[in-house]
């Protein structure tokens, strides 16, 4: 069986169920949350009935989010189910609901390992005879393990191995991701969708440069270097301060952090910007909503993306999408996918290659109006959340035959 996805007319509506410990709006937990909440709004969009079960990780003091109720959210019924409190993700009314109506849907979704709530929904179908898909987002790679990993390699034996090769297939949001999953030799068939990007909220806003600019007394000559995201040392964030602190004086250029201090990695940078007599040159701006988020990827020149270890990279496609260069390491997920698009660079993390791309960027004019043109058109095809939404729904076409067939033999 082919799990290749590929577009395809619209098939009959199915009744999805999605479980993922945190969703929309809690946008404080990363990226996941945001592209599930694209992905399930794009699949509601296309006629089907999605029903996602998450916690209120993130979302504890929500009023509006009554536990367990159903709320309405872009087309998608959501249930909000409390937390029983440390430790874990846990919620029992979560695992209790699966439990009852995994029978009413035609296809499970799991988003996530590593999390209680996944234990429930996977035994849920597996006892009900429905197919389900296992989106790992990055926690099965080499990198994850290492994090406590002795928790980890007891939760490995005692339960997400079995998930997971209980699973009709496994979703991989890059090619790179697929393949570091390879050593682990499960049984389900992968395949590949990338994340979907709400792209109408990511567009140049010359506008909102100029004012986002002004504010931060950046005159129009500086070239500005960006980095977005969780301040983490997951991101390998310290390599831009290594690479900049040789970059040349006598040109007017700033680097912009823009994002939460997550672990401590953001006050290490600004002593390390401080001890390399750079701090007049870097700002922290913390976390931003997403119309000033894209007024600075508007004003950044190129949007510089180091990070040690991504599943995919949601903020490559953002920069993108707002018309930035883009250079990025090979250890971000999509950066096979994106080698092939105007103004990309994928450099190994090594201090000296960084340096020599940063100091390169200096001097190069903005992409041409043609090429941005061409440029949005092949985010579109491939990250909007119509494009994956309707290569989702060709991976469960696959799943669901496969499911008939395997029944039709028994």
């Amino acid at each position: 069986m082919d799990f290749t996805p590929h577009l395809s007319d619209r098939s009959q509506p199915l009744k999805i169920l999605h479980c993922t410990a945190g969703y929309a709006p809690a946008w404080q937990l990363g990226g996941p949350p945001r592209s599930t909440a694209n992905l399930c709004e794009g699949l509601a969009a296309r006629g089907h009935r999605v029903v996602v079960f998450t916690t209120k990780l993130g979302l504890e003091q929500r009023r509006d989010l009554p536990d367990g109720e159903a709320v309405e959210r872009n087309g998608v019924t959501v249930h909000y189910f409390p937390l029983n409190g440390p430790p874990g993700i846990r919620s029992s009314e979560l695992a209790a609901a699966v439990r009852e109506r995994a029978k009413d849907f035609d296809l499970m979704h799991v988003t996530g390992v590593w999390q209680p709530p996944s234990i429930p929904a996977c035994r849920a179908a597996l006892r009900r005879g429905i197919p389900y898909v296992v989106s790992p987002r990055g926690m099965l790679s080499v990198y994850s393990f290492t994090q406590k990993w002795l928790k980890k390699a007891v939760y490995w034996w005692g339960w997400e191995r079995r998930n997971l090769n209980g699973a009709s297939a496994v979703h991989y949001t890059a090619l790179a991701e697929q393949d570091e999953c390879r050593r682990l030799l499960l049984r389900p068939p992968g395949f590949v969708v990338p994340n979907s990007i709400d792209l109408r909220a990511w567009r140049p806003d010359a506008a909102g440069a100029r004012a986002w600019r002004a504010r931060h007394a950046i005159k129009t000559d500086e070239f500005v270097f960006l980095n977005s995201g969780r301040l983490h040392h997951k991101k390998g964030l310290d390599l831009l301060i290594q690479a900049a602190h040789g970059l040349p004086e006598n040109r007017p250029w700033r680097l912009v952090f823009a994002g939460p201090d997550e672990d401590g990695t953001g006050r290490q940078l600004r002593q390390a910007a401080a001890a390399a007599g750079l701090g007049g040159r870097v700002i922290f701006t913390g976390p931003l909503e997403t119309a000033d988020l894209a007024a600075v990827y508007s004003a950044a020149g190129l949007f510089v993306f180091p990070s040690l270890n991504e599943n995919f990279g949601n903020v490559a496609i953002e920069a993108l999408a707002c018309g930035t260069r883009l250079v990025l390491s090979p250890e971000v997920g999509c950066h096979r996918e994106l080698a092939d698009v105007a103004g990309v660079a994928v450099v190994p993390r090594v201090v000296a290659n960084w340096r020599a791309e940063m100091a390169a960027a200096l001097d190069r004019a903005p992409l041409a109006a043609d090429v941005q043109i061409a440029r949005r058109h092949a985010l579109e095809a491939r990250y909007s959340a119509a494009a994956v939404a309707s290569a989702m729904e060709a991976a469960y076409g696959a799943v669901l035959a496969k499911s008939r067939s395997a029944r039709a033999i028994r």
